[in-house]
């Protein structure tokens, strides 16, 4: 089992952007999910305001696990 982790703006326009960049992953990876899980945060750049995040982490199979 592998994981990736896939951080993203908590707006409607950076919900779509990470909708689009995780589908395209799973696609390329050829991956099956096998557990999900959804985070909310802040992240400051550059020392200016916090921004609201959308933390998202995905357990997967992966056809090279089995050589682990």
């Amino acid at each position: 089992m592998r994981v990736q982790t896939f951080i993203g703006k908590s707006n409607i326009e950076g919900l779509h952007q990470m909708d689009e960049h995780i589908n395209e992953w799973m696609r390329r990876n050829n991956v099956k999910p096998t557990m999900v899980r959804q985070s909310c945060g802040q992240e400051r750049h550059h020392g200016q305001n916090d921004e609201p995040v959308v933390i998202i982490t995905i357990w997967y199979e992966s056809d090279s696990d089995e050589l682990f």
